[in-house]
């Protein structure tokens, strides 16, 4: 027998077995009540990566889904809707603060008041860096990350007076040029500001990567758990659950891949928290 057609029925074999086993994922969820005890027991040696079963196996074995499919619809609206709260009043409004430069005598940048808006900003930022600087590099060997979301968020990217996250952040430094002397000893130094380089495609204007999303998602965990913040590593835990759910084929689990992403990684956290530990200082 020719290696081909060993290949071939090999193929067949593989292909037989991958669509059995997708199949028992299909009745499995088509429950009215799913069995997350035979859904953990199936799922042991992995999920298929197909007609979006992954992600919502995911969306069950977290915990974010209940077993009750009737109930799932109410359960996605109340969820959606808070995580928007959340975006509303820890990104959008702290700023449109900022961008009002609104300086107080009782609260400015220079203000020691531990309940200061601009020492919350500032210590905000020292964690927002080091997201910024791990989503960047996240899942480097696959350009999903750098492209366009379809699903950008419009309460950020349509507004002027809300700043993106990372801009908060962004590296900036300035260049010396040659230095000139003119004259009776009057010198002319010209002074140039260059933004640090970036390793990512600029966004057309409305639009927004990937990873900006995943940096948006991780800050407001930070924000919402300051007991347990963010620790480097945690890009890494969130990358694989925001890829399956922004590559769902339903449009409306992918329109909301992120918001579903953030509440499966919350709960994943509350489990496995204890393996991450900030560095004392």
């Amino acid at each position: 027998m020719s290696y081909e057609v060993v290949q071939r029925t090999k193929n067949i074999k593989i292909m037989a077995y991958y669509k059995a086993r997708l199949k028992e994922f299909e009745d499995i969820l088509l429950q009215d009540v799913v069995d997350l005890k035979q859904l953990k027991k199936q799922s042991f040696h992995g999920v298929p990566d197909d007609q979006g079963v992954r992600a919502l196996c995911w969306r069950l074995l977290l915990n974010y889904l209940p077993p009750e499919r009737k109930k799932w619809m109410s359960h996605l609206e109340d969820k959606r809707s808070l995580y928007k709260q959340f975006i509303d009043e820890m990104i959008v409004m702290p700023g449109e603060k900022e961008t009002d430069g609104d300086v107080t005598l009782g609260d400015h940048p220079l203000s020691i008041n531990p309940d200061s808006q601009w020492q919350t900003f500032f210590k905000d930022n020292e964690v927002l860096l080091q997201i910024d600087k791990d989503v960047r590099r996240l899942c480097p060997d696959i350009s999903f990350f750098q492209q366009p979301t379809d699903f950008p968020c419009s309460e950020i990217v349509n507004s002027n007076d809300v700043k993106r996250l990372h801009t908060r952040v962004q590296r900036r430094f300035l260049k010396c040029a040659n230095v000139e002397r003119k004259g009776l000893g009057i010198t002319k130094i010209a002074l140039s500001i260059k933004k640090a380089n970036e390793d990512y495609a600029p966004m057309a204007e409305g639009k927004e990567a990937h990873w900006e999303v995943v940096e948006r998602i991780l800050f407001l965990y930070a924000k919402l758990n300051p007991g347990q913040g963010y620790v480097q590593g945690m890009n890494e835990i969130i990358g694989p659950i925001y890829y399956a759910f922004a590559c769902d084929p339903d449009i409306t689990f992918r329109e909301n891949a992120e918001s579903d992403c953030f509440f499966c990684f919350t709960n994943l956290m509350s489990e496995i928290r204890d393996f991450f530990h900030k560095e004392p200082g």
